[in-house]
């Protein structure tokens, strides 16, 4: 309202004219109708006027001395309070140039003179009753967009037919558009919408449009200059017309970034930590309730460690709380790097997103190992966090030193719930402490001692393989129609100084399990190489030694580096080493396992596809590789002279292998009657306890010079298998 403004019981015209007679004539018409009435007899009086009584309505001659009305009229819009008032311009000029000027200058209406003082009172209630409207729509319009503001809102209109859409301010600001825009095309606002949530914004208006249906969605953005992107909700519905056709769309759009970090830090707030940003105990009982899901459903372990920190208080004590947190937070994140370490758990747990450390407040955490093949792997943890827990730390320029003492629960030995297995977890802890702390203990004494011997077997074949402690003893191979020995197989046994022999089948599992599979590994083909080199100086050069390789070695070395590293330092010819690789590691990637033998052909080394037949093997792949050798698997060897459906299985695989170039080895021959069959099918080579035994180094030479000079193999029964035979 301009200046000086005042409530009145009637409405007040300011009337400006330059003819005396029209204002007084007019005075007496619209004081007889209700109006008060000021007059001005120029432009520049008029402006005087209007800001000293804030007039509800003004009558504006065209035509005056000193200013003329356009230009007053002009002025008065640019007044506080001039900007909606309703202005009725009179002239005698009616034509269309001075017309249209008037209405660009800010007219109301048009009155032409002379003027029907009759219809005059009529003509300025219509303005003032329009003008009311008119400002309750515009005050309804500010309560509305400033509910929008507060809402962070905004309204739009999408018409399909012109493919346009119009928006309040309130969609400008939330859109974060430039302030004049009103309304663009849709292509233009699909353009403001990130990049990867455009595609799914555009299908569900499409479908929305197809099927007339109410649709929301939530979307970011594309970043502006005065800000990062933003999260918007869209809400619409369609209006459709007598045939059911969407004719446009009306909706909201509401920026929900605050609504969301607020959301997102309330979450973290109920299930994080402060200090460390760990889960709290709210959040790691709900990941304990997946764990437990998880495990019943797949019939696995998993574990969970309680771990106190040893000494903390005195740090709290010593440097303060603020040093304390400091603690929390670097112990937090060496313990979240010890689950990051991908040696420290069984290869076979690939599920790092299972594992979870937490926080129970004080300094008590406690790490949740999702899944795990056996007790022992949460042993291994244990003893990886408590030796980079007693790493010092550098807390407020200061060295801090501390150890943790750590109790291990089991599922399902040793709880089927949540509560109890932290319960437990607990209790072992404090029978860890009773035993002296920075150790650990789990709550089971038979899982303990159990995890405790595993633990000291590893440590004990790390230790042999690093110190030579390890023999190979060498199994002898035939080639069937000579009877000559054509190869033998290098086999690794380990004699424990307190232990005696330990089986293949006990030592080798927990070589995978804990990756020392690649140095034992790396050592089986330095020593075979080495051995076969030996045998060489001593004459015998009429057969090659073959090295079996793990599947964790292929994956997690590099074998044809390992393999040219073991043939330099012997100095052994490749053509004398055979590598033995398992169908079914080469079944697990095809062009890998091509590739990987490729590498080894490279280097002059003979291949042979181990236990064929096993591993679920596809031919159409069979011709691909490029290996010299096929093992026929035991399994379709102990029951070959009985069963009819193992010997044509052996005859199909030989005569195909044979169309293939491949030399066919069986494997486990025990006794004379599966050698006369694989004789007869034309299997090129054997392998087993009838041809012989596995024998150390010396042995071997020992049975080479038994043989003669045409070094064939006796049998058990004296026979010579020889190509007479």
């Amino acid at each position: 309202m301009p200046t000086g403004a005042v409530e009145r019981s009637t409405p007040l015209v300011l009337h400006v004219d330059d003819d005396k007679s029209t204002l007084i004539m007019a005075e007496s018409v619209l004081k007889n109708a209700g109006y008060s009435v000021v007059h001005a007899s120029n432009g520049v009086d008029a402006i005087a006027r209007f800001e000293e009584s804030a007039p509800d309505i003004v009558i504006m001659d065209a035509v005056m001395p000193e200013m003329d009305g356009f230009h007053a009229i002009a002025a008065i819009r640019e007044r506080q309070g001039g900007e909606h008032v309703p202005i009725l311009m009179t002239t005698g000029l009616d034509d269309l140039d001075s017309i249209t000027r008037a209405y660009e200058r800010g007219a109301t209406d048009f009155l032409t003179k002379p003027i029907n003082f009759f219809v005059l009172p009529h003509r300025l209630q219509y303005m003032l009753r329009s003008s009311a409207t008119a400002g309750a729509l515009r005050a309804s319009q500010s309560k509305l967009d400033s509910a929008q503001r507060i809402a962070r809102m905004g309204h739009w209109e999408w018409l399909p037919e012109r493919d346009e859409v119009a928006f309040s301010r309130g969609f400008v600001r939330t859109m974060q558009l430039p302030a004049n825009d009103s309304r663009m095309q849709w292509q233009e606002f699909l353009d403001r919408v990130a990049d990867a949530d455009r595609a799914g914004l555009a299908e569900a208006a499409a479908e929305a449009l197809e099927h007339g249906k109410t649709w929301s969605i939530e979307f970011n953005t594309q970043p502006v200059l005065e800000g990062g992107p933003r999260t918007i909700r869209l809400e619409a519905e369609s209006h459709l017309d007598q045939n059911g056709v969407c004719t446009r769309m009306l909706g909201t759009v509401q920026d929900i970034t605050e609504r969301l970090s607020a959301q997102a830090q309330i979450h973290n707030l109920a299930y994080y930590d402060i200090v460390t940003g760990l889960p709290n105990r709210a959040c790691l009982l709900r990941s304990l309730g997946e764990a437990l899901d998880r495990a019943s459903r797949e019939h696995t372990r998993f574990a969970v460690l309680f771990l106190d920190l040893d000494h903390f208080k005195q740090v709290n004590d010593t440097l303060g709380h603020d040093a304390g947190d400091a603690l929390l937070q670097q112990v937090a994140e060496r313990i979240n790097h010890v689950l990051r370490d991908s040696d420290v758990l069984s290869k076979s747990e690939e599920s790092s997103e299972h594992h979870t450390v937490a926080r129970l407040g004080g300094d008590e955490f406690v790490v949740l190992l999702g899944s795990i093949r056996r007790p022992e792997d949460s042993a291994r943890v244990a003893q990886r966090i408590a030796a980079t827990l007693r790493e010092p730390f550098c807390i407020s320029e200061s060295e801090v030193r501390i150890s943790t003492t750590i109790g291990i629960s089991v599922f399902p030995a040793d709880g089927q719930d949540a509560d109890t297995l932290l319960k437990h977890a607990d209790i072992a802890m404090y029978h860890a402490k009773e035993r002296g702390r920075d150790g650990y203990q789990f709550y089971s004494r038979g899982i303990h001692d159990l995890a405790l011997d595993r633990l000291t077997l590893e440590r004990d074949l790390k230790y042999a393989i690093n110190n030579d402690e390890l023999t190979l003893v060498f199994q002898p191979k035939i080639d069937l129609a000579t009877g000559r020995v054509s190869g033998c197989e290098a086999l690794v046994r380990w004699e424990h100084p307190e232990r005696g022999d330990i089986s293949p089948v006990e030592f080798i599992p927990l070589a995978e399990d804990t990756g020392l599979i690649v140095p034992l590994g790396q050592w089986v083909l330095r020593a075979a190489c080495e051995q076969m080199q030996q045998w060489h100086f001593s004459g015998y050069a009429d057969f090659s030694v073959s090295v079996n390789c793990s599947a964790v070695q292929c994956t997690r070395g590099d074998m044809a580096r390992e393999i040219e590293a073991a043939l330099v330092s012997s100095g052994l010819d490749a053509s004398f080493l055979e590598i033995e690789l398992t169908e079914s590691l080469l079944m697990k990637d095809i062009s890998a396992g091509i590739a990987s033998i490729e590498r080894m052909k490279e280097l002059g080394v003979q291949v042979s596809i181990d236990d064929f037949g096993t591993g679920f093997s596809s031919l159409s792949y069979l011709k691909s590789l490029p290996a010299d050798k096929l093992k026929i698997d035991r399994h379709f060897i102990t029951d070959l002279a009985s069963d009819v459906g193992d010997a044509a299985i052996v005859g199909a695989v030989t005569r195909l292998s044979h169309d293939l170039g491949l030399t066919v080895v069986a494997e486990g021959v025990e006794t004379e009657e599966q050698l006369a069959v694989l004789r007869r099918l034309q299997c090129d080579e054997a392998q087993g306890y009838l041809i012989g035994r596995p024998l150390g180094a010396e042995e071997f030479i020992d049975l080479l010079g038994e043989m003669g000079s045409d070094k064939r193999v006796a049998s058990p029964s004296g026979d010579w298998h020889d190509q007479a035979a």
